[in-house]
């Protein structure tokens, strides 16, 4: 089967755009002449995307990916076919990419690949790659669909939580700047002038403030093009493995910091790690994609020792804790975990505890961070306040 993008007109001579599904060019045209439609235009979509963007593919985004994991779970639990359960979410899609998408991938299974296959060809995560190959190898594709949009939602959860975390305090203190940018910028040097035409002695706060006026005036240009140069240069810098590294090991050693960060790659990687095994990966290939879900450089290392030291026969809990960053529960639960048989469960619990952990003291820090900000700020544009108000007082008593 084959997408074709079309254009066509209607019996009453309105332009109709759209997308079918056909095994030939001849087959799209024929269903359109059922519907009652003249087609002007009909063309292969992979044809389109060739000539015009260089072979990109459409891909489903994060929460496109749960929505599309979550109905490929009840359709192949209601029995429906594979094939028939991939057309069915194609059409209800509501944007034209996404179920182009999952048109490809439904048309790569027509051509004999496995679902794995197709779904890595449309750049999917490999984590869910594997655990879909997993399914098709035991015949639990339902159930491994189904814990891969609950493991998708956590992290979607998690990602949000943090998000939720910065943008507020980013908020008011990107507005608190730019009300102080506005009033050193363009109130101050209007009122110079008039202390100036006054004579006599500016206070001292006001004459910091209007050096500091004329300095952003005169420079402030060249500050932001040195800004956007350090951004620019760090992230350069950080496409630099050794450079990486420096930067993730100074952050594991600020205090506070360390523990927060810990705890989410703990709870990221604990998820994804039980989520592979109760899929059925085996172990040593669940920690090479497990692995991959790490974001700091010396937790990936202690990774990827942990899976040598487990290909060698020792316990997962004892080669993750030699890094020293892992909290102690954390493998103290794993060793309860191995020793019971029940890793993947334990992982899991360990995810579930993390997870609300980090929320509560995301949550907690938010709380302590809004009144801190706007006392910051209050601080700063009161000063820009009395810089410019003791002056005038001053003034009026040179009048009076």
């Amino acid at each position: 089967m084959t997408l074709f993008a079309y254009e066509a007109l209607d019996g009453r001579g309105r332009r109709q755009k759209g997308e079918i599904e056909a095994d030939s060019e001849r087959g799209a045209r024929q269903k359109l002449k059922s519907r009652q439609l003249v087609v002007r235009k009909l063309a292969a979509i992979e044809r389109q995307q060739r000539g015009s963007d260089g072979g990109g593919q459409p891909h489903l985004n994060a929460s496109e990916t749960v929505l599309f994991l979550q109905q490929l779970s009840t359709l192949s639990e209601a029995g429906m076919p594979l094939i028939d359960a991939l057309g069915s979410i194609a059409d209800g899609m509501s944007k034209q990419a996404s179920r182009r998408a999952v048109l490809m991938i439904r048309k790569q299974v027509l051509e004999g690949g496995s679902l794995a296959e197709a779904l890595r060809g449309q750049r999917f995560d490999a984590v869910i790659c594997n655990m879909i190959a997993a399914g098709e190898e035991t015949g639990q594709l339902e159930a491994v669909a189904s814990r891969l949009a609950e493991l998708l939602e956590h992290r979607q959860q998690l990602n949000q939580d943090l998000l939720s975390a910065t943008l507020y305090p980013a908020i008011i203190m990107g507005f608190g700047l730019l009300v102080m940018l506005f009033l050193t910028t363009v109130v101050i040097p209007k009122m110079v002038a008039v202390f100036e035409r006054a004579g006599g002695d500016l206070p001292a706060l006001t004459r910091v403030v209007i050096a500091l006026s004329d300095f952003l005036r005169a420079y402030g240009g060249w500050l932001v093009v040195a800004l956007a140069a350090l951004m620019l240069l760090y992230r350069l810098m950080m496409k630099r493995a050794s450079v990486r590294r420096r930067r993730d090991a100074w952050l594991l050693r600020i205090p506070g910091v360390s523990m927060l960060l810990t705890t989410i790659e703990t709870a990221r990687f604990s998820r994804t790690l039980g989520m592979l095994l109760s899929g059925g990966v085996p172990a040593l290939s669940a920690m090479l994609i497990a692995n991959q879900s790490w974001s700091l450089t010396p937790l990936k290392e202690i990774g990827e020792q942990a899976r040598e030291a487990l290909r060698e026969g020792e316990s997962l809990a004892s080669a993750l804790q030699h890094g020293g960053y892992i909290p102690s529960m954390a493998t103290q639960l794993l060793s309860v975990g191995e020793q019971s048989g029940q890793l993947d469960t334990m992982l899991l619990r360990i995810a579930d505890h993390y997870e609300k952990e980090v929320s509560r003291n995301l949550s907690r820090m938010l709380t302590i961070a809004e009144p801190l900000l706007v006392m910051v700020m209050a601080v700063g544009v009161g000063a820009l306040a009395m810089a410019i108000l003791l002056p005038i007082v001053d003034m009026n008593q040179l009048v009076k």
